[in-house]
């Protein structure tokens, strides 16, 4: 395959791996923000059943205590659909991040093919042009020898 042909290739697979990149950090983002979530509800779980202590301590009645009961049944319903999307958001960001990490490991395997044929280019002209000069001086060195004798 020539070198512009790999060369083209590396650009599409980098343009890929960007892509990829940039799907990776927005499954991130939508993970921390999930993670953020889930955590701001289950502090204010906390905080309302550590206020709802302090106003019992006084007394419930029965249908403040019927509140409070209800209440944190959805609280603990939103946490456990909250981790559920933690969990899924994870995974997505994990899948994406290991795409990107596959593409980046061939884009740089195609690069590293196409150093290696710079090179084998390189050094079979670089023999080239040492065979041409080999000749010539070993020319100029029978040239100088005929015209000694």
């Amino acid at each position: 395959m020539s070198q512009h042909k790999l060369q083209l290739l590396i650009k599409v697979q980098r343009e890929r791996e960007d892509t990829l990149q940039g799907q990776f950090v927005k499954a991130q983002q939508y993970f921390m923000q999930a993670e953020q979530k889930y955590q701001g509800l289950a502090n204010y779980r906390t905080e309302y059943i550590q206020q709802s202590q302090q106003q019992g301590a006084n007394g419930l009645g029965g249908r403040q205590y019927n509140q409070f009961v209800n209440f944190i049944a959805k609280l603990d319903l939103a946490l456990v659909q909250q981790a559920r999307l933690v969990q899924q958001s994870r995974q997505v960001a994990e899948q994406r991040k290991q795409s990107w990490l596959k593409m980046q490991t061939k884009r740089k395997a195609m690069e590293l093919l196409v150093q290696r044929a710079d090179n084998a280019t390189q050094l079979h002209i670089a023999k080239q042009q040492q065979k041409l000069a080999d000749e010539f001086a070993s020319q100029q060195f029978y040239r100088s020898r005929a015209n000694q004798q």
